[in-house]
C-alpha cells in the first residue's frame, strides 16, 4: 500500500479537554467531534453522525461509548464501530505532543476503505436497511469503488444467501449493468438503487446457506445426472470443482444449459437466470462466475419442473417424440430459409397447445434457423402482454396478474439470447418451451372484440409519453409511443425515456424488478425485429404494462382467497395451468 502523506493538525492543549468532554472542531470542510474519556484518552471523531448526520458533539459520552442524542445510535470512541445502530462513524488519528492535541486529517487510500464499506453493506443487507446499504453504496461509489463491481457483490451476495438460490437479483444486476454507461461515478447510484433495495427484501436476516465441498473429475454428464436426480450437494460440488480445475466457463456455462433444456423450469425464472448470468458474468472479473453460477445451480435443482404438470404434459410429449431429430435440424438450419414466420406467431396465439409445438417443429424441419424462430415466438409473446385483460388484475378469485402475463415476454426474450449463445442442439428446447408457455396463457387475453386497436396519435413527444406512463394513461400512452416510433430519429430517444422511468413505474422492489427487465427486454427486442413487422409491439407491450394501474399489494384480495381456501377448501382459481 502507498504511503499517505501525514496531515497532522493542531487541535488545542490537552488541559483544556476535561475527562468526559465533547467539543466541536472544524477545519475547512472537515468537522469532528474532539472528546476525552474518563480514563483521559482523546479521540476525533466525524461530528456528523452516519446515520441523519446530527452532530455527535450534542450527544452523550459514557465511558468509551458515544451516544448520538438524535435517534440513540452508540458509537466506540475507539474505533468509531457502531454498537447500536447502523454504520459506524469515521475515526481519526490522534497524537499528543508536548501537551497539545493533534489529529491527522490526511485521506487514506480509497481502496483502504472498500474492505470496512463493503462489510458495512453486507451487514445492511442482513439487517435489512435499505438507508445504511444506499449510504455505503455512496461511499463506495465516492471513493472511486466501480459500479459494475458493486454489482457483482449484490449478485455475489445474493447467490451465496438467497433461500433457495439466486433470484431476481441477478437478474436486475444483469440489466442494471447494461446501464451502467450513461452514469458513471457516484451516479451510478440510481442505477444500483433497485438492486440494493431488491437484495434487501429478498436476503435479509437469511445466513450464508452451507456450500459444499468442490468435487474433483467433474464431467458434463455427471453434472446433468446430479441436476436431474435434484442432489444440489453433488451437483454445485460437480461445478465448484470443474472451476477448481480450470474448466473453461463456456464449458461450464454448456452443461448449465443442458440442465436447464432438460425440463421447462419455475416459470421460466431458470432459463432467464441463466441467459442474464452468462451476460453479467462477461462483464465482470472472473472470480464472481463460481459463486455466482453455484447460486444458479441451486435455484435449478430446486426449480419446479412445469413441463411434468398437466397444463404443460402433452406438449413436451409431444416434444419428446421430435428429440432424437434435433442434432440433424440443427445442423441443416440454414439462414434465409423461405418461410412464413407470422403463421408461427399465430398458431401460438390463438392456436391449440398442440398447434403451436408443430409449428415449431415444422419451421425447424424447412431449416428455419433458431434465431429465425425465436424471433416469432417473441412478437407472439409480445402480442400476448398486448393483449392481457386488465379486468384478471382486480379479480380476487382469479391468480393471473400482471407479472403473469410480463413472464411471457421476459422468457421469450431469453430464448432468443440463449438459441445465440448456446449454439448447440440442446438449446433447440427452448423454443418448445416457449412456445408452449406462450401459448397457454391464451386465457388472459382481452376478448377480440374489446382489444383497441394499435392507432398512432396525431402527434406525440417524449414528455407527452413520459406524462402519459407516469399518470396510468394507458392507452394514451400506447399510442403516443406508437407514433414515436414511426420516426427511426426518436428510437432512442424513447428508449432512453423507458429505461430512465421504468423503476419509478412500481414501489414493492418485485414490480420494479419486473418492470426494469420487461422494459428492457422490449427494448432488445425492438432492436432485433429491424425489418419485421411486429417489431414495435414488444415496446408497446411494455408501454402498456408499465402505463397501467397495477396492484402491486391487494391485502383484501390475500384475505379473500386465504378464506376461500382455509374455510371452503377452494383453491384460487388459474386461468393458465
Amino acid at each position: 500500500m502507498l504511503e499517505v502523506a501525514s496531515a497532522w493538525e493542531r487541535v488545542g492543549e490537552l488541559e483544556s479537554f476535561a475527562p468526559g468532554s465533547l467539543t466541536t472542531w472544524k477545519m475547512h470542510r472537515t468537522q469532528l467531534v474532539i472528546g476525552r474519556t474518563e480514563a483521559g484518552a482523546v479521540f476525533a471523531l466525524d461530528n456528523r453522525c452516519p446515520h441523519e448526520g446530527y452532530p455527535l458533539a450534542q450527544g452523550n459520552l459514557n465511558d468509551c461509548t458515544l451516544t448520538c442524542n438524535w435517534h440513540n445510535w452508540k458509537f466506540d470512541v475507539r474505533d468509531g464501530t457502531c454498537l447500536l445502530g447502523g454504520e459506524g462513524a469515521r475515526s481519526y488519528p490522534v497524537r499528543i505532543v508536548d501537551g497539545v492535541v493533534e489529529v491527522n486529517l490526511a485521506e487514506p487510500p480509497p481502496e483502504a476503505t472498500w474492505p470496512r464499506l463493503r462489510a458495512g453493506l453486507d451487514d445492511a443487507f442482513h439487517q435489512g436497511d435499505t438507508g445504511q446499504a444506499l449510504r455505503e453504496a455512496a461511499r463506495l461509489l465516492h471513493s472511486g469503488y466501480a459500479p459494475l463491481r458493486l454489482l457483482a457483490d449484490v449478485g455475489r451476495y445474493d447467490a451465496l444467501h438467497a433461500e433457495y438460490g439466486s433470484s431476481h437479483v441477478l437478474a436486475v444486476a444483469a440489466d442494471s449493468a447494461g446501464l451502467l454507461g450513461r452514469q458513471r461515478g457516484v451516479a451510478a447510484l440510481a442505477i444500483v438503487a433497485p438492486v440494493l433495495e431488491l437484495c434487501i427484501d429478498t436476503d435479509a436476516r437469511l445466513p450464508v446457506r452451507s456450500l459444499p465441498t468442490p468435487l474433483p473429475g467433474a464431467t458434463g454428464a455427471e453434472f446433468r445426472a446430479a441436476v436431474e436426480a435434484e442432489d444440489n450437494e453433488r451437483a454445485e460440488g460437480l461445478l465448484r470443482g470443474a472451476f477448481a480445475a480450470g474448466i473453461p466457463r463456456a464449458e461450464i456455462e454448456s452443461w448449465l444449459c443442458r440442465a436447464v433444456a432438460d425440463h421447462f423450469l419455475d416459470f421460466g425464472h431458470a432459463l432467464i437466470y441463466l441467459v442474464k448470468a452468462v451476460t453479467f458474468l462477461d462483464r465482470v472479473d472472473a472470480d464472481y462466475a463460481c459463486d455466482i453460477e453455484a447460486g444458479l445451480v441451486y435455484s435449478i435443482v430446486l426449480g419446479t419442473r412445469e413441463d411434468r404438470l398437466p397444463y404443460l404434459r402433452s406438449s413436451f410429449a409431444r416434444v419428446a417424440t421430435f428429440a432424437p431429430e434435433f442434432p440433424a435440424v440443427f445442423a441443416a438450419a440454414r439462414p434465409g430459409t423461405d418461410w412464413d414466420a407470422s403463421a408461427l406467431r399465430d398458431a401460438v396465439l390463438d392456436g391449440s397447445s398442440a398447434a403451436a409445438v408443430d409449428g415449431v417443429w415444422e419451421a425447424l424441419r424447412r431449416g428455419v434457423t433458431p434465431e429465425e424462430v425465436a424471433q416469432a415466438l417473441v412478437a407472439a409473446a409480445a402480442h400476448r402482454l398486448l393483449r392481457f385483460d386488465t379486468r384478471w388484475e382486480s379479480d380476487p378469485e382469479v391468480a393471473e396478474n400482471w407479472l403473469w402475463a410480463t413472464h411471457r415476454l421476459t422468457f421469450a426474450s431469453a430464448v432468443r439470447h440463449a438459441v445465440l449463445r448456446f449454439r448447440e442442439p440442446a438449446a433447440l428446447h427452448f423454443l418448445f418451451q416457449a412456445a408452449a408457455f406462450i401459448q397457454t396463457g391464451r386465457p388472459m387475453d382481452m376478448p377480440a372484440a374489446a382489444r383497441p386497436p394499435l392507432e398512432a396519435a396525431a402527434t406525440a413527444s417524449i414528455p407527452t409519453l413520459v406524462d402519459s406512463i407516469r399518470s396510468r394513461r394507458s392507452e394514451e400512452a400506447v399510442a403516443c409511443a406508437a407514433r414515436l416510433l414511426q420516426d427511426e430519429s426518436n428510437v432512442d430517444l424513447v428508449y432512453r425515456a423507458l429505461e430512465d422511468h421504468c423503476s419509478d413505474c412500481f414501489v414493492r422492489p418485485i414490480f420494479v424488478a419486473h418492470a426494469l427487465k420487461t422494459t428492457l427486454a422490449a427494448i432488445e427486442e425492438h432492436q432485433s425485429l429491424t425489418g419485421h413487422p411486429d417489431r414495435a409491439v414488444p415496446l408497446l407491450a411494455a408501454v402498456r404494462f408499465l402505463a397501467s394501474p397495477v396492484r402491486e399489494r391487494d391485502l383484501h384480495a390475500q384475505v379473500h382467497r386465504s378464506l376461500r381456501w382455509v374455510v371452503a377448501g377452494r383453491v384460487p382459481r388459474k386461468l393458465t395451468q
